[in-house]
């Protein structure tokens, strides 16, 4: 058996090698762009088996290229953004709690090096567009301040569609190319648009440059654009489009997401274009689940996490268990599912590597190097758990190990909304039209010179695949077309533990039947606490008020 073992790992890393040895001997290092939605659900795409919003380029990416089905990220976006550039658990540096609120002097602290950093290093031109939302007290803590060498897009949580004004209680303009203000470039235009365009252009102006890009695409969509506000590009036509949706909310977050997804199609085409594509690694996640209800209306943007419990801020799957594709060339295989784990921290080592990094030299990183098992999915899993958050001052924490879930939340918090079974299914007899995602600019590109037939019969079997219904099958007969679901266990009085991988939608609470097993996440858990930084949460400083900033929310503690 060892001899076997030992002859089959040599032959894989023969085959890495020459791979590898392939791909970095005669290519440029990749161009890498980096994607993320905001605060969009399981269930807002099609591939997931979603009727109701059509996505057809997102869904094309995912049906030629690889769908993560375990990919975590944080419960909400300043937290998941920190792991993304950082490597790092966000309890590393106090920034595990909520969202970071306008005004408030806290973010990634100045010692930290960030994906963007690395990546220079290694001779790549490092490009932002869109939201950072990791602090900007001073000048220091901003996009170009930390490693992209161009940002256009804002600083805070949100910014209104059509009119770039963060209103956090406090409304001031929001809108930045690089460090100088810039609101005549986004006012009375669709923002999404905005960002595409930009982006596209940095693509086909890089397009002549022997240096690899690294583009991070950071969306407005599908946030709201102010408390509960979200806009589309026409009001009356979107109405006219979506009216088979009954909440006239969902009707504009169809609208929203509508946009997004044409913004994935026109990068892809402005690669394609470019000559850019075949040595490009593209990744499309979202920061976290949707926010498909809250104490008021107001705060949400309908988004649809069905058939997973929980939503934005929640330590359940809903809130963390996020939408996830890649596509390169450079995968052995594409159109393909890995139910491996993979954590939002775990793409700064993974990018490092596949921009030909060494990922021995970075240190005290949380997250780890997947990049050798998306080229070929036959190398060995390189994570079997995770932490998915502690939040000291919400009480909330989960943590995961192999096929266990171990969690608890305090339902005395005013977001113990979030642990309820949400989200429209997007399954009461709309079609979903493959030809649509067949025809689709992603598609086009992607599966050129295939026939249509061929296309749809193969693009049809992975959506199947990607159902998650079947799994769930007891939430779905218990909810009975009604929501919200109110699971039969709050996990407050004591923690839950669920085997996620036999009940994804976290129905059944075994922790009764698993003692040990409690006992032991339990004593993981308690390590990771040891090294909890607390949590940031600064108030709000009145010397940040935009009156001081000619309206601007600005860096205020130069």
């Amino acid at each position: 058996m060892f001899c076997n073992n030992l002859i089959k790992t040599v032959f894989l890393l023969g085959e890495c090698f020459l791979f590898f040895g392939t791909t970095f001997g005669k290519r440029a290092q990749p161009h890498i762009i980096l994607i993320i939605a905001d605060d969009v659900g399981w269930n807002d795409v099609g591939f997931r088996g979603s009727n109701q919003i059509p996505t057809p380029n997102i869904d094309a990416l995912a049906y030629n290229g690889i769908v993560f089905d375990r990919h975590y990220t944080l419960p909400c976006c300043s937290p998941s953004r920190t792991a993304l550039l950082t490597g790092k658990y966000p309890i590393r540096m106090g920034l595990q709690g909520l969202p970071l609120m306008a005004g408030a002097a806290e973010g990634i602290p100045l010692n930290e090096v960030l994906l963007s950093e690395r990546l220079q290093e290694l001779g790549y031109v490092t490009r932002m567009v869109g939201k950072w939302h990791l602090g900007y007290y001073k000048t220091a803590m901003t996009p170009t301040r930390r490693g992209f060498h161009s940002h256009f897009g804002y600083y805070n949580a949100f910014v209104g569609y059509k009119n770039a004004i963060c209103n956090m209680m406090i409304p001031g303009f929001d809108c930045y190319r690089d460090t100088k203000r810039s609101k005549h470039e986004v006012e009375g235009k669709y923002l999404t648009d905005v960002y595409t365009r930009e982006a596209t252009d940095i693509i086909r102006n890089h397009s002549k440059s022997a240096a690899p890009l690294f583009l991070y695409i950071s969306h407005l969509a599908g946030h709201a654009g102010d408390a509960g506000v979200l806009e589309v590009r026409n009001e009356t036509e979107n109405a006219k489009k979506y009216s088979f949706i009954s909440d006239p909310l969902r009707q504009l977050y169809a609208g929203v997401i509508e946009a997004l997804d044409d913004s994935v199609g026109a990068v892809v085409e402005a690669l394609d274009t470019q000559n850019m594509l075949e040595n490009s690694i593209i990744i499309f996640i979202s920061d976290n689940g949707g926010m498909s209800a809250a104490p008021t209306r107001e705060h949400q943007n309908t988004g649809s996490n069905w058939p997973l419990r929980g939503l934005k801020l929640s330590p359940f799957e809903g809130g963390v268990r996020g939408v996830a594709v890649a596509w390169s060339r450079l995968f052995r295989r594409n159109g393909r599912t890995s139910a491996n784990y993979m954590h939002i921290s775990d793409w700064f080592p993974t990018l490092y590597s596949a921009a030909g990094g060494d990922v021995a030299t970075l240190k005290g990183l949380d997250g780890v190097n997947q990049w050798y098992n998306l080229v070929d999915e036959r190398t060995d899993v390189p994570r079997n758990h995770l932490l998915v958050n502690i939040n000291e001052k919400l009480g909330d924490w989960a943590i995961i190990v192999d096929e266990w879930k171990l969690v608890k939340v305090n339902i005395n918090h005013l977001v113990n909304f979030t642990q309820l079974y949400y989200g429209e299914t997007g399954r009461n007899g709309e079609e979903y039209s493959m030809k649509l995602v067949t025809n689709s600019q992603v598609s086009k590109i992607l599966s050129r010179d295939r026939l249509q037939s061929d296309l749809r019969e193969e693009y049809a079997e992975r959506r199947a695949s990607l159902e998650m219904t079947s799994s769930c099958a007891e939430r779905i007969a218990a909810s009975n077309g009604t929501d919200p679901l109110v699971p039969s266990d709050r996990c407050n009085e004591a923690p839950c533990l669920f085997n996620i991988q036999q009940d994804p939608c976290e129905f059944h609470n075994v922790a009764d039947q698993h003692p040990s097993v409690v006992d032991a996440l339990e004593e993981l858990l308690e390590g990771y606490a040891a090294q909890l930084v607390e949590s940031q949460e600064a108030e709000f400083d009145p010397a940040a008020h935009p009156k001081n900033w000619d309206g601007y929310w600005a860096p205020w503690l130069d």
